[in-house]
């Protein structure tokens, strides 16, 4: 059987390293690790919860007037405060835009699972278009044909 050749200067070489460096033949041949760096998050602040409880929005019965800011970057780039107005049994609603510009329109209510479809009474819904308040949280949602479009908080 042969046996494995190792060069004499390669062992020569070897021995004069780790004499030199005062280290042990094994540690010197082994690669040296560095720790990772490691990344401390900052810590996040988490308000405590409040003592006072939130009081949930309810839908006015009888008359009633609420506004909201219509405005959408997506949607409704010119904005403006939309206010629905019930007196009775009917609704209509009061767009001021910030030229100035604006104007009032009647609106029509149906009852559909549960919830008021407000649309514009002109067109009695013909579009599909109408709006919902909705009943947890008092935002005016908009809805199409092909559902949900987006919506807006009321006003204080």
């Amino acid at each position: 059987m042969d046996k494995p050749f190792v060069s004499v200067s390669f062992v020569f070489t070897a021995l004069i390293s780790v004499v030199l460096s005062g280290c042990s033949p094994v540690l010197t041949l082994l690669p040296t690790l560095t720790p990772a760096p490691t990344f401390t998050p900052e810590p996040t602040f988490t308000p405590e919860p409040t003592s006072i409880p939130l009081i949930p929005f309810v839908i006015p019965t009888g008359d009633f007037k609420m506004s909201w800011d219509t405005y959408s970057s997506e949607y409704n780039s010119l904005g403006g405060i939309l206010t629905i107005h019930r007196v009775g049994s009917t609704y209509s609603m009061t767009v001021k835009f910030s030229d100035g510009s604006g104007g009032d329109t009647p609106l029509s209510a149906k009852v559909v699972n549960g919830e008021i479809r407000l649309s514009d009474a002109n067109s009695d819904g013909y579009f599909g278009d109408y709006m919902v308040i909705e009943e947890n949280s008092g935002w005016l949602a908009y809805y199409d044909k092909q559902g949900f479009i987006y919506s807006v908080p009321p006003l204080k």
